[in-house]
């Protein structure tokens, strides 16, 4: 009986010691929750000092005793630090917030935006591809689908921007800079059958588009050039008069294709005059046999 007086009074302090613990650890639940919720009060209002100064005590209250604050509470820092434009202090909270296993849409974006900001590209897309990745249906995924691509241009992964591009099209159809990107896309993969349809989309959204300006008058250029060398060389090798009436044919079709990258690069020199530019219509007034021209255009070449 007294064995079993003592098991009931072991079992009851045991009871007592769980109802304590689950007690202490709702009421620290609900003051994280309260801090956090009072955090993105200020976050939302504007006080990004505020919302700052909130999380970052309890995040030093906890550290102080060898313990970590919770996820929200990092990532609210790091959101506000971010806004704060202190990059290095975001950094490290959101960082911190992925440490302890802590995931959330805000702390992909986030640090997406911290990435962007230092310029670490590598990074930038990780954050991009994670929040793709853990919340697909995620608020922001439209904006972080159309950022990934521009990072995937950035860094050249032609393959995956191509793959990417159908997801962002119907929001691209208005935007020069994201059907820029797609063509230069197109034109690395060598999708060369679309790139004059997006050129002209551009073009008719941005008339001094570079980029499209770029398509036409290196393709009108290389077109004439190339049947040019190839219709001289053959005639040269073989001087007939058969062979002399296909040249005089073929230069039927190359000196209005050299007209057309003339007037591309005349309107992309005088956009920007770039040394490379003026070479190229150096070679044109060449073939073109205004001497005057490509003399001028060679000089500025130099």
């Amino acid at each position: 009986m007294h064995s079993k007086q003592i098991n009931m009074k072991i079992r009851f302090l045991i009871q007592v010691i769980i109802i304590v613990t689950i007690i202490q650890s709702c009421r620290s639940s609900s003051t994280v929750s309260k801090i956090s919720e009072e955090s993105e009060i200020a976050f939302k209002a504007g006080d990004y000092n505020k919302a700052l100064a909130v999380c970052e005590k309890e995040i030093s209250d906890k550290e102080s005793k060898g313990k970590s604050a919770i996820g929200p509470v990092y990532v609210g820092a790091g959101k506000a630090a971010l806004e704060l434009n202190q990059l290095d202090k975001a950094r490290k909270y959101l960082e911190t917030a992925r440490s302890i296993s802590y995931s959330s849409p805000d702390m992909y974006e986030s640090l997406a935006k911290v990435y962007k900001n230092i310029d670490n590209l590598s990074k930038e897309i990780t954050a991009l591809e994670n929040y793709r990745k853990f919340y697909p249906q995620g608020e922001k995924k439209n904006t972080i689908a159309i950022r990934l691509f521009e990072t995937y241009v950035e860094s050249e992964n032609w393959d995956l921007a191509n793959k990417l591009w159908p997801e962002i099209e119907p929001q691209a159809q208005s935007d020069v800079n994201l059907l820029a990107g797609y063509l230069v896309v197109n034109r690395k993969l060598e999708n060369t059958a679309g790139c004059d349809k997006i050129a002209q989309q551009i073009l008719k959204l941005d008339g001094s588009n570079v980029t499209s300006l770029e398509w036409y008058a290196e393709k009108y250029y290389w077109k004439a050039e190339n049947l040019y060398l190839s219709e001289m060389k053959a005639y040269k090798a073989k001087r007939t008069n058969s062979q002399y009436n296909r040249l005089l044919k073929a230069l039927e079709q190359v000196y209005p294709d050299f007209r057309k990258s003339r007037d591309y690069y005349l309107k992309l020199y005088k956009i920007e005059p770039k040394k490379d530019y003026a070479n190229y219509l150096g070679n044109i007034f060449t073939r073109l046999d205004d001497k005057e021209k490509a003399e001028y255009y060679y000089k500025k070449a130099k």
